[in-house]
């Protein structure tokens, strides 16, 4: 059942390839595309039908790559929601000394609360001593009356942050602040502890410096409580009791979390990063990248198909210059080569179109499969003449072209000489074949320096790692 199943895809993908390739109309000639459609001609045995073909399987291929990405986006997500989120403990390691803060994305679950809060965390790296804040530096002029109470109506009800400048009179004139009790109000005048209902009285001193010269001016504001929304005022008492945990913990290696806040218990989530946009944008990439590395396997496959056939026509003209030498004619040379090819694979599959994807599994020898096509051809009705020549083109290699030409010549004008000619061919192909194995043999070795490099760096590694270590 599920093998029908897989086959019932499959035929789905490829009646829309085939849907797709009708309506774009990619299996015809066009700009870009002559080197491709005639490595597959060349390749196969049915011609245009070939081109067609590679590209309906091309077509298929990607849509199956983009189903499969689409699908494990899709659970992936679902993943993301159901058990998106892991169970994490009260203790967050810090960063090492001279890295820097780290900001920590966490989810707080409040006991009673049916919903749970993302909150960003900022953890304090290492230090080696707990230095004291610098007390807060800033203030006035004369005109710091009226700007200090920010939007508080005056400085004797303070619910909202204050306005503590830094400088006046255009830069002129700079303030430093100071507050006492510490950590009620910041240092740019925010509002940071006032849990007294009562109101905290508060001294704000402010020295104010102008061109050497200081003066002090000094005033009092009475912090209430903010009005807050209850949510948000239990969200700011966590962050503030992480951040007292921060600063006083700052020599441990770990920040350990609050459990508690307000009398409700906490519990504390690593939140992890949704991973469908990654899946998705690397199953796009994916898609294309198969899409266009099926263009380099037939060009590949292309000059696989030159290659063979270059190394194959001195055997070819030898074997011809003996049947000839034998008696036989040009045609029964053909058909004797083409009979005892068919017999060598009679027991092997034979590969229909040029379908990348699929292995062959026979030892096809492209010189032999052309002399087929050409016996085919002649049995068929096509003069013998244009048979040989339409061989030599096909083959598309000016050795076999000449060949197709002479072979094509001595029929109208006779047979005479031709062992003669193919002879001194086939020792001149001889010299050719070498030629041409050497430049394989060295384009081999070019492509194993990368290779080569990358196991002389390994070993490198190897030896240089343990010597560092023992310093």
């Amino acid at each position: 059942m599920g093998k029908r199943r897989k086959e019932k895809r499959e035929t789905l993908f490829e009646k829309m390839g085939v849907f797709l390739v009708d309506l774009l109309k990619l299996d015809q000639p066009g700009k870009g595309k002559q080197r491709l459609q005639r490595e597959l001609t060349s390749l196969s045995q049915n011609g245009k039908s070939a081109v067609k073909d590679y590209y309906v399987r091309k077509i298929s291929v990607s849509l199956t790559v983009l189903t499969a990405g689409i699908m494990l986006t899709l659970v992936s997500f679902a993943a993301y929601i159901s058990g998106g989120q892991n169970t994490g403990t009260e203790l967050l390691a810090r960063p090492g000394y001279g890295e820097g803060d780290r900001k920590e994305a966490l989810t707080v679950q409040v006991d009673g609360e049916d919903t749970a809060q993302q909150m960003e965390i900022t953890v304090q790296e290492r230090k080696y001593t707990d230095q004291e804040k610098q007390k807060l530096l800033d203030q006035a002029l004369q005109k710091l009356d009226g700007l200090l109470p920010g939007e508080n109506e005056s400085l004797d009800k303070v619910q909202s942050d204050l306005y503590l400048p830094e400088s006046l009179e255009d830069g002129a004139v700079q303030i430093s602040w100071a507050t006492t009790p510490y950590g009620v109000i910041g240092e740019d005048g925010s509002l940071k502890e006032a849990e007294n209902e009562d109101g905290t009285l508060v001294e704000l001193q402010g020295t104010l410096t102008c061109q050497g010269k200081e003066t002090v001016y000094t005033a009092y504001a009475k912090v209430f409580p903010p009005e807050l929304p209850e949510q948000e005022r239990l969200r700011k008492s966590i962050q503030e009791q992480v951040e007292r945990a921060d600063a006083n913990e700052s020599h441990e290696k770990e920040l350990r979390l609050p459990t508690t806040v307000e009398g409700k218990s906490l519990t504390w989530y690593e939140t992890s990063e949704n991973p469908v946009p990654a899946v998705l944008a690397l199953t796009l990439v994916l898609a294309v990248v198969v899409y266009l590395e099926m263009d380099s396997q037939v060009h590949q496959k292309a000059e696989e198909r030159k290659n063979q056939l270059m190394l194959s026509y001195p055997d070819l003209m030898w074997k011809m210059t003996m049947l000839l030498g034998a008696g036989l004619s040009i045609k029964g040379v053909f058909s004797r080569i083409a009979n005892e090819y068919q017999r060598s694979r009679a027991n092997q599959p034979r590969s229909g179109a040029f379908l990348l994807g699929r292995a062959e599994k026979e030892q096809v020898n492209y010189a032999y499969e052309e002399i087929l096509r050409t016996c085919f051809e002649m049995q068929s009705g096509v003069p013998e003449g244009q048979a040989y020549e339409r061989f030599g083109r096909r083959c598309e290699l000016p050795e076999y072209i000449r060949l197709g030409s002479v072979l094509s010549q001595n029929l109208r004008k006779g047979a005479k000489g031709l062992t003669d000619l193919l002879e001194t061919e086939a020792e001149a192909s001889l010299n050719e074949r070498k030629s041409h194995a050497r430049k394989i043999g060295e384009r081999a070795g070019t492509k194993l320096l990368l290779p080569m490099m990358l196991m002389l760096g390994i070993v490198l590694v190897i030896l240089m790692v343990p010597a560092f270590l023992s310093f």
